[in-house]
């Protein structure tokens, strides 16, 4: 019997006849596998682009009539900080070391950038490199801005003038993004930030120069914003700048905001310390206040500080008048003078010492004048005590007009007192190193005039 075949057969089509087997043909596979194969090359070369391709060293060139605009072919390099197309500023602080020969790797930089960002870390100090910035597309405070880091790095002094001064004749426009700049900028920028606050000088660009400079840590850059804060002359920030003196425990933001104060002292500062003073809660908050007025420096307050010393007939009372004594001392216009060598000359033997060593410390160049006619003897001065005491605040100007006076005096004075006083201060300024100085005849004939005393008989 034939043995029983068990392969399966295919069932038979409709006609009758067996269909054929499909089989799966793989060469279909390889265009979806060449579409995805390009689309990685793709995004590979791009990644590779953005990190590999150099930053532009150059900033499209504005045209002639921009305002800030750099001198034309001037290269400007991109520098850390300037801000990117929608105004925001790239962050960190700190010094930044310059590499001289500009060799870095951009990728690695890129990476290292991205890294920190990831991390939420501050970029290192010389490795803060912002996206290139096309200038042409900002406006404003944020363009005069980007063209002044750019001139700081290339060290263009007339560029960061002019930067400079545009920004202070925007005011107060200019005071957000200066202290943006000022908190996160490295340290030479941020000082150049800090001295366009100084000179608009609002109570806003004041308190951000305070701000910061309470939270600078002790060193050299805190020094410089110490500087750039005593320079305020705004006469609109006196209250904020007194508040900050009396309350802050930070002793560079009292000496700072006093220095400023003494260079703005008018009448209605003057009364207001006056005002404090008689209310002080605590000796030290009098103290504050009475050492605001011995330092101030300003001649509009000459007329209430006069008021102020009181009397030249009347020894001075408290800390106030002695104060005040000492701030004439510093103005040294031809009224302060005149005060201080009236009330020496009107001073009991033995108790115009400390007014005869403030006028000897006198060093204003407006007062030189004063200082001259008080020495060759004028009306106001005719006693030794005053004479003597104008001859030794000479010493603080030498200059052949002084010299020729003292010559003169040297010469032709007959009291001792007087006379030892001009050898002495004669011999202090001669003796300086590096100093030869010698009347000339225009300086003679000036003497004459201030003092004219008859000829040395031989």
């Amino acid at each position: 019997m034939p043995a029983k075949n068990n392969t399966k057969k295919s069932p038979p089509s409709p006609a009758g006849h067996p269909l054929p087997r499909r089989s799966f043909e793989w060469p279909l596979l390889i265009y979806p596998v060449l579409f995805l194969a390009a689309a990685a090359l793709l995004y590979v070369v791009n990644r590779s682009i953005e990190r590999e391709a150099p930053v532009p060293s150059e900033f499209p060139r504005t045209t002639q009539g921009q305002a800030g605009a750099p001198d034309a072919g001037q290269a400007v390099h991109p520098t850390p900080g300037v801000p990117s197309s929608h105004g925001g500023l790239s962050a960190g602080r700190g010094p930044q070391s310059t590499d001289p020969a500009g060799d870095h790797d951009p990728a690695a930089t890129s990476q290292g950038h991205r890294a920190a960002e990831g991390s939420g870390q501050a970029l290192p100090a010389g490795d803060r490199t912002p996206p290139a910035v096309d200038v042409s597309r900002l406006q404003g405070v944020q363009k005069t801005i980007a063209i002044l880091r750019v001139a700081i790095q290339e060290k263009d002094q007339a560029m960061i003038k002019q930067c400079i001064a545009e920004l202070v004749a925007m005011g107060d426009q200019a005071v957000l993004p200066l202290n943006e700049l000022l908190r996160t900028a490295p340290e030479d920028t941020a000082l150049w930030a800090a001295t366009a606050l100084a000179r608009i000088g609002t109570p806003a660009a004041a308190g951000a120069l305070l701000d910061q400079l309470a939270q600078a840590k002790e060193g050299t850059y805190k020094e410089q914003l110490a500087k750039r804060v005593a320079s305020i002359e705004n006469h609109d920030s006196w209250p904020l700048l007194l508040d900050t003196m009396m309350q802050a425990g930070d002793a560079s933001v009292t000496r700072a905001a006093g220095e400023s104060l003494s260079l703005m002292a008018d009448a209605a500062i003057i009364d207001e310390l006056v005002a404090r003073h008689g209310t002080a809660a605590t000796p030290l908050e009098a103290e504050r206040l009475a050492q605001l007025i011995r330092n101030v420096q300003s001649s509009q307050a000459t007329d209430s500080l006069l008021k102020l010393a009181g009397n030249v007939s009347t020894p001075p009372q408290d800390d106030l008048q002695r104060a005040a004594l000492a701030a004439l001392a510093n103005i040294g216009d031809a009224p302060c003078i005149s005060h201080l060598l009236q009330r020496l000359e009107a001073s009991p033997p033995g108790t115009g010492g400390s007014i005869f060593n403030a006028i000897t410390q006198i060093d204003s160049p407006q007062a030189q004048s004063a200082l001259l006619y008080a020495a060759a003897g004028n009306k106001e001065v005719s006693a030794e005590q005053g004479r003597t005491a104008a001859i030794y605040a000479l010493k603080n100007y030498p200059d052949p007009q002084t010299v020729a006076l003292l010559e003169r005096i040297v010469a032709q004075e007959q009291n001792a007192r007087v006379l030892t006083a001009a050898v002495r201060t004669l011999n202090e300024i001669q003796q300086v190193p590096h100093r030869a100085i010698t009347a000339k005849a225009d300086d003679l004939l000036k003497s004459e005039a201030t003092l004219p005393l008859p000829p040395v008989s031989k």
